[in-house]
């Protein structure tokens, strides 16, 4: 293994040949192992333990093992204690927490010391398990990426190595280390795709933990190949006086992964959804000039030539909730009672839906349409989008910013003032009618 490590770190321009660095360890298997390959590959190292607190005395013992293991051997070593659950009361997650406030003392120690980097344990396996988790919760170009051999002044000289090399290498040569109680634990996502998911898929096709390891690093290299190329679409992007954007139509869409590239570049103001990056990017093929898309703060328009993008002004999407009491808020700008069938009226227009009270489900939902908003009008036979309609009912820009959907269990019932859903409509024979009116 330590050849590899070596050869690993050689390729990735890690660390010189006896380069002093900074070594991050808890006292567990992988960390114990780097810091032991480390020293016998002659770096000078440095220990930087972070005490987090979060396993009383447990976690005492996890720092008195890693200062007497330093001391035994002359090792310069650096402890520190940090809050995990005061940060973590703040809103964050006690992993999340913990990883900022342990990157924020390795900061600070690096600046403080002369060795210019820091070498941290994560290895080939946690590699595989972040682009698991990654592509679970869905992921961009940012998510395969996974975990980088470098990252500023931060190295993993163990990424190419497997926990089964570590756990090889700590038998062979005798590492001491200390097992952590939270590496077993079942509500951390990672710990059961470790124990449950991984071990499954070893079990259905054996090899596939080289296989995904190896596939992870493919994937890291290809992401390096994307990301120089949507730079160099990203630089074609023209910046008008009061700050917006403009991409154009032959760049963008000549670029093989327009979606992709739109994610990629709005991460700056937020990430975009994949479907409102497809529907942008349709409207941009249909030509649909002056259709309107949001995300995260920005409003991305269709030109003729390109997309226009700028600083979100739309008010902010209001929801009123209507429970089966009937009772809607007076600043809704809607009217809704129960009637009988001999009430219904049609002449009244657009404006007012007669909906089968039969079919509905309360809470209903009245909203701001939301640029994903599909619904099923009447006669059409199929699913349409809500940007679609009111473009082909040229509704103003002006007005389409303000219309609204009215939802039945997440169910488009009816697009105010505009069109109604299949199946909603009340007849003759309903048991019950509701009588909606748009008021706006």
């Amino acid at each position: 293994m330590l050849a590899e490590v070596q050869r690993f770190m050689l390729r990735e321009g890690m660390l010189a040949p006896g380069e002093p660095v900074l070594v991050g360890v808890s006292g567990g298997v992988d960390s114990m192992v780097l810091l032991h390959v480390l020293r016998s590959l002659e770096h000078t190292c440095t220990v930087v333990h972070v005490d987090h607190g979060l396993r009383g005395a447990e976690s005492d013992a996890d720092s008195a093992f890693v200062e007497a293991h330093c001391k035994e051997r002359g090792i310069d070593c650096v402890t520190e204690r940090v809050d995990v659950r005061g940060k973590a009361g703040e809103g964050q997650s006690v992993q999340m927490a913990a990883r900022e406030l342990r990157y924020a003392v390795f900061e600070r120690v690096l600046t403080g010391k002369s060795a210019r980097k820091m070498a941290l344990a994560h290895h080939a396996d946690d590699s595989v398990e972040t682009l698991l988790m990654n592509l679970m919760r869905g992921t961009g170009v940012a998510g395969w990426r996974g975990i980088p051999p470098m990252a500023g002044r931060f190295v993993r000289p163990l990424l190419s190595v497997g926990r089964a090399a570590i756990l090889e290498y700590a038998r062979k040569y005798k590492v001491p280390f200390r097992e952590d109680s939270s590496n077993t634990d079942p509500h951390y996502l990672r710990n059961r795709v470790r124990r449950e998911l991984l071990p499954l898929m070893e079990q259905l096709r054996p090899g596939a933990r080289n296989v995904l390891a190896r596939d992870a690093d493919d994937l890291r290299r290809l992401t390096s190949i994307v990301e120089t190329g949507f730079g160099i679409l990203a630089r074609s992007i023209s910046t008008g006086p009061d700050g917006s954007w403009f991409i154009g139509r032959e760049p963008l869409l000549g670029c093989g992964a327009p979606e992709l590239f739109l994610r990629w570049w709005s991460d700056k103001n937020g990430p975009m959804h994949p479907h409102v990056a497809a529907d942008l990017c349709a409207a941009l093929r249909a030509g649909r000039v002056g259709a309107q898309f949001h995300s995260c703060g920005s409003k991305y328009t269709i030109e003729r030539d390109g997309v226009h993008v700028e600083a979100d002004g739309s008010p902010s999407i209001e929801r009123i909730s209507i429970a089966a009491d009937l009772v809607i808020p007076v600043h809704a700008a809607l009217a809704l009672s129960k009637c009988s069938t001999a009430d219904i009226d049609l002449s009244k227009g657009p404006r007012t839906a007669w909906l089968d009270a039969s079919h509905l489900s309360f809470p209903l939902m009245v909203r701001t349409w939301e640029p994903a908003d599909r619904m099923r009008p009447i006669g059409l036979g199929g699913s349409k989008l809500v940007s679609d309609i009111l473009t082909d009912a040229k509704v103003p820009n002006s007005a389409r910013q303000k219309a609204r959907v009215l939802l039945s269990d997440g169910v488009i019932v009816w697009l105010l003032g505009h069109r109604l859903a299949e199946g909603f409509t009340a007849t003759g024979s309903s048991p019950a009618v509701l009588k909606l009116e748009d008021l706006a």
